[in-house]
This record gives structure tokens, C-alpha cells and sequence, in this order.
């Protein structure tokens, strides 16, 4: 075996195949995925849909020969390009050169210590024939145009780090065309970005995939764009393909549900004229580079404000120092607390982006759930653990997640024990950073009703950070709208969302599919 794999000309055979696979627990139990069978035509696009926990990574992985710690193939095969990518000397030879990926979060396989130039030379040399200096400087200079990035010396010297999250995105995309591969598998490549981002990278992604025979597997939450790129459809539900098709345009969004903002919460807290959370002339840092600027908001309590703002400017930063894991240059963040809830576990507590960062990968989801609940909430094992089971249950997931580490759930699935973990340590305000990104609609909807709920039951107070107008609208009573680390908008949902006055804000409603359904009941 030399590496080197023969792509037959377009048209003749398909890129790949997968059949009857199955794949389940090394441990016994169900199947997360059972007697898959598809075909990825030369130069066709296969989209894949389906709820958060449904197999569709699992699915996706499978075409570069892996599968989740803790699970195993059962029965099936994979082909790609005719080889097997299950077997070692095969995988080495499809791997970036006839197969490549590009994640939920494309921009953290990029090695934060190496500059951008550097990574995607690395890419060309060991994925493709050229070798000579002149030859490799060429090619990541044509890979940067054709992710319409700069390819001056100046851009080629950046580290990670120096560049924007968008423009992250693309390099990762230049690292993963850098071996000119005939399939690309994309999950959820812009699941974390805001409106204007997302709508840029599915563009280019769209230009990408008519050049030339190139095929693809796409997983996507977005029915839109799958309508709009793919060739065939498929579903999956509890690992199984029950549907399969052409793509069929979406429905016209409808009003989100919610529950009625007017009536305010049951059992609020601390509904005194400071509010819940009072931010006073906030200013944040990285290092010496300076993000938030004055920052001044307040959230009342069994309220829920989002934060809405381009990709950079500022949101996750405002979200770490509200739950006190960030320390402020300058200003205050204060939360008023009654005498029954001194000396508990931090009222504020913040539900992060990255799951996957958060949850410990050597530790089970039941001991994650475990620990808040005897050492916070002070209860017996087989109180907690009652508790554990009702806290999954609350966010749609089943009592035998507890058993499973983070690397054997999906990213959806994370996202839920993340916030289940959350809640065990019985928080007065959850601070939420992007948390539905990576779910389903249905999900997603799911987990912000949930929010509501705990707001009006438990009038617990909600900052929902997020690049999702419509979920703003939909359970939000106030909007904050940042840009460049400052506050440019503020306001009632119904107003800032209908009557936008800066032009941060028209930006990111003219990237949003359809019209921003604003609930009935928003305050005017």
C-alpha cells in the first residue's frame, strides 16, 4: 500500500457506500445506529436530518472509519472509493486525501500554537504530491482565496487566536480541501456561528461543493439550506433511516411557544427594583486586549434577557464574568441573595457553549450529576439519585444516559447533560451561552420551553446568549444587542426585534431565514 488512492472518473462508481450498519455499546445494549444502508454518488450531495441523539454523527464518523469510545461495529460495511476505512492501511490513505471532515466546531482542530500559514502547508504536504517550497507556499495561497481569506504574509503569520471566528472557520475549511478530497463530510459546521456568519459560510461551503465532482455527506439542523445544496434527504429516528428523498422546502417558521410573559413568575425571588442581576459599568479583558466596554444592563429577576450580537463581539465574554468565572477590569455585578440562600453554591451559574469542554470525558454523566446534588443540595445517594434520573427526564433524555461518558453521547446530548448539571446545583440565574446551537429544532424548542418553565415555576432568571433571533423573540421580554464589546441596543423584544434602530441589529435580522415571529404577549 503506497498511500495513494485511485479515484475513478466521476460517474462510474459511487464515492461511497454504507450497508446494514450497526453500531451499539462494546457493553451490550441498544443500537445507537441499526442496518444503515445509503450511497454517496460522485458528485452528489446527501443530506442528513434528524433529532439531537438520532445517530447522525455516528453516521458521518462511520465514512472515516470511526466510531465513538465505548462503541462498536456490529454488523455492516463501509466503502470509500473502494476501500475499507475501518482497516488501518486503508484509513491512511483516505483520510484527507479522498476523505475529509469538518465538525460542529471546525475552528478548534486548529492547533491554537501553530500560525495559520503553517497548519495548512502541514495539510498540503502530508495530504497531497506537492513537496517543494515554492510549490507548497502556492497551493495555501490558492486555499486561501478559495475560502476568500487574505493571502498576504501578514494573514499566513496569524496564530488562531488573532483572527475572527469566521474567518477560524475557513481556515479550518483550507486544512480540509488542502488534499483535494472527492468527499467531504460536514456536521454541523455552522452550528455556533451568528446570522451574517452563518449565512457566509454556507455560501462558500454551496460554492464548494458545485466545483468540479466533489460529493458530500451534510448534516444539518438547517432544513433551508439542506433544500437549497442537497440531492437526496435521508432521516434518522433512535439510529434507523425511515425516510429517504429528494429535499422538500421548508415550512414558513411559526410563533415559537411560550408561556405568558404578563403574568410574571409564581414563586419569584428578589423582584425588588434592583432586579435579579445589576451590571454597572462593566469593563473586561483578554490579556491586554480589551473586549467589553461600560457595560450596563439589568435583568429582573424570573426574567429572560438575551444577548444577541455578532460572532467576536463580546457575548461569551459578558456571560463568563455575570456567572463570576471571568474577572472584571472594571465595574460591578451584583445579585441580591436572602438570608436562606447564603453560603450555597454560586446562585449564578453558567451553562457554556462547548459541552464537550465542560463535561469531564473520564467521568459518567450519573457521577456529574451526583456530585451538585449530595454536595449542594445536601441529599442521601438515593435522594440524588432519584433527582439525577428527574433532572434528564427534564431535559429529554433517558435514565441509561448515566452510565454513558461525554465521548459516547452526541453533541445535542452533551449540550442537555450540561444543562442538567446545571440545574442539579439549584441555581437562582442560569446564564446560557449558545446552548441550543447544536440541537435539532424540535430540541430546541424542547430545552427553551423548559427555560420558560423553570422561570415561571421556580422564577428562576434567564441571559440566554445566543445567535438565534427567533428563540430571542420567541422567550425573551428584553433584548441586549452587542457589537465590538459595547451596548448598542437595548430594549422590550417586540420593539428591538420589529424596529430595530442600529445597524448591528438590521444586519443580523436581514440573515435570518423568513420573518422574526415577536409572541403576542411580548411587553411593549
Amino acid at each position: 500500500m503506497t498511500g495513494e488512492v485511485t479515484v475513478r472518473p466521476p460517474g462510474q462508481d459511487p464515492i461511497a457506500v454504507i450497508s446494514g450498519l450497526s453500531l451499539g455499546p462494546a457493553a451490550g445494549g441498544p443500537p445507537v445506529l441499526h442496518d444503515a444502508r445509503l450511497t454517496v454518488p460522485r458528485g452528489g450531495v446527501l443530506g442528513v436530518v434528524g433529532r439531537s441523539g438520532s445517530g447522525k454523527s455516528s453516521l458521518a464518523y462511520s465514512l472515516l472509519g470511526h466510531v465513538r469510545p465505548g462503541l462498536e461495529v456490529r454488523a455492516g460495511t463501509v466503502r470509500v472509493a473502494g476501500l475499507d476505512p475501518f482497516a488501518r492501511p486503508d484509513a491512511r490513505a483516505l483520510r484527507g486525501r479522498v476523505v475529509s471532515y469538518l465538525g460542529q466546531d471546525p475552528a478548534s482542530s486548529l492547533n491554537p500554537a501553530l500560525r495559520i500559514g503553517t497548519q495548512i502547508a502541514e495539510a498540503v504536504r502530508l495530504r497531497s504530491s506537492v513537496t517543494g517550497a515554492h510549490e507548497v507556499r502556492s497551493q495555501v495561497d490558492a486555499l486561501l482565496r478559495s475560502v476568500r481569506l487574505p493571502d498576504d504574509p501578514a494573514f499566513r503569520r496569524r496564530l488562531p487566536r488573532q483572527v475572527s471566528g469566521g474567518q477560524a472557520q475557513r481556515v479550518a475549511l483550507a486544512v480540509a480541501l488542502a488534499g483535494r478530497p472527492g468527499l467531504l463530510v460536514l456536521d454541523e459546521p455552522t452550528s455556533g456561528l451568528d446570522t451574517v456568519l452563518a449565512d457566509g459560510m454556507r455560501d462558500l461551503l454551496a460554492e464548494v461543493l458545485s466545483a468540479g465532482d466533489r460529493s458530500a455527506l451534510l448534516v444539518s439542523h438547517d432544513p433551508a439550506w439542506i433544500a437549497s445544496v442537497a440531492d437526496d434527504v435521508i432521516r434518522l429516528e433512535a439510529g434507523r433511516i425511515v425516510a429517504a428523498g429528494p429535499p422538500r422546502a421548508p415550512a414558513p417558521p411559526s410563533s415559537p411557544r411560550r408561556g405568558s410573559a404578563g403574568a410574571g413568575p409564581r414563586s419569584a425571588r428578589n423582584t425588588g427594583p434592583g432586579g435579579a442581576l445589576s451590571v454597572r459599568g462593566l469593563d473586561a479583558a483578554h490579556g491586554r486586549a480589551p473586549v467589553l466596554h461600560d457595560i450596563t444592563l439589568t435583568v429582573p429577576a424570573g426574567s429572560c434577557t438575551a444577548v444577541v450580537g455578532p460572532s467576536g463581539s463580546g457575548k461569551t465574554t459578558l456571560a463568563r464574568c455575570l456567572a463570576g468565572l471571568h474577572r472584571p477590569a472594571r465595574g460591578s455585578v451584583e445579585w441580591r441573595e436572602d438570608g436562606a440562600e447564603r453560603g450555597r453554591a454560586s446562585p449564578v451559574q453558567l451553562v457554556a457553549q462547548d459541552a464537550r469542554g465542560a463535561l469531564n470525558p473520564r467521568e459518567s454523566v450519573g457521577a456529574a450529576l451526583l456530585r451538585p446534588l449530595r454536595g449542594v443540595g445536601r441529599r442521601c445517594a438515593a435522594d440524588a439519585s432519584r433527582e439525577a434520573v428527574r433532572l434528564l427526564g427534564l431535559v429529554g433524555l433517558d435514565a441509561e444516559v448515566l452510565d454513558r461518558r461525554p465521548g459516547q453521547l452526541s453533541g445535542g446530548q452533551r449540550q442537555r447533560v450540561a444543562l442538567a448539571r446545571t440545574l442539579a446545583a439549584g441555581p437562582r440565574v442560569l446564564v446560557c451561552d449558545e446552548i441550543t446551537s447544536a440541537l435539532d429544532p424540535e430540541t430546541a424548542g424542547a430545552v427553551l420551553d423548559l427555560l420558560d418553565s423553570l422561570r415561571h415555576t421556580l422564577g428562576v432568571t434567564v441571559v440566554m446568549v445566543t445567535h438565534d433571533l427567533a428563540a430571542a423573540a420567541g422567550h425573551a421580554q428584553r433584548v441586549v444587542v452587542l457589537d465590538s464589546g459595547r451596548v448598542v441596543e437595548t430594549g422590550a423584544a417586540d420593539r428591538v426585534l420589529r424596529a430595530p434602530e442600529h445597524p448591528v441589529t438590521r444586519e443580523l435580522l436581514a440573515h435570518t431565514a423568513g420573518s422574526v415571529p415577536v409572541a403576542a404577549d411580548q411587553p411593549r
